[in-house]
């Protein structure tokens, strides 16, 4: 007859599993949180850019798109909620599931909507700076490089060596500075959150091991 175990044993093996449960949990926890984000960065990745192709069309192709939404309103009303929203309900509204507005996300002006996947599109500077806030509660704790990511759809070009990597293209991660979009060219990348969503891009869209935004 097998000898039953004793209540202190029993306390004993609970106390061990618990050890070992809150110890392995927080992994497993920023584990499942960094998929979510890698997942969503790459679906917005490639929703955004089916959208931009196809409003594209009318306007004659990526280069004269961007001039359209270029020359829509002035400089000083770029980051205004009514030439974004205005930008978005021509041009986008019909070629992406959304369920929601959003004004001025994060007090930085612009425009915003919830799509249906739980994520949120910001659009600001006429609808060519775009954002992504992983879910609503990033709206109210912005974490650059962590809940909220930043794409850019310049294709006639941009200032310095950035003009290789924007020209002829639609949405791509934003990249700040003098840097051509390259894995050659990236060194002083990780100082800077706002290239974040380049550093995950380079990296087939997974959140690299050395990766230094997401505590």
């Amino acid at each position: 007859m097998k000898k039953a175990f004793t209540l202190a044993e029993v306390l004993i093996t609970l106390g061990i599993i618990g050890v070992v449960a809150a110890l392995t949990m927080p992994s497993l926890i920023e584990h499942h949180q960094k998929q979510v984000v890698e997942t969503k960065l790459k679906s917005f990745y490639s929703i955004m850019n089916q959208a931009i192709q196809i409003a594209s069309i009318d306007e004659g192709g990526l280069d004269e798109f961007n001039t359209t939404l270029a020359n829509s309103c002035s400089d000083a009303e770029a980051g205004s909620i009514e030439c974004n929203k205005a930008n978005y309900e021509k041009y986008f509204k019909n070629h992406l599931k959304s369920t929601s507005y959003i004004d001025n996300p994060n007090e930085i002006g612009g425009f915003a909507v919830a799509l249906t996947n739980g994520a949120i599109a910001s659009f600001r500077y006429k609808c060519r700076d775009i954002g992504l806030y992983i879910n609503k509660d990033a709206i109210k704790n912005t974490r650059v490089g962590k809940n909220y990511f930043q794409f850019a759809f310049y294709s006639p070009g941009a200032s310095g060596n950035r003009s290789k990597y924007f020209k002829g293209k639609g949405m791509e991660p934003y990249i700040n500075g003098d840097w051509d979009g390259t894995t050659k060219g990236s060194k002083g990348l990780y100082s800077d959150s706002r290239n974040a969503t380049k550093i995950i891009q380079l990296n087939n869209w997974k959140i690299p091991k050395d990766y230094p935004f997401w505590k």
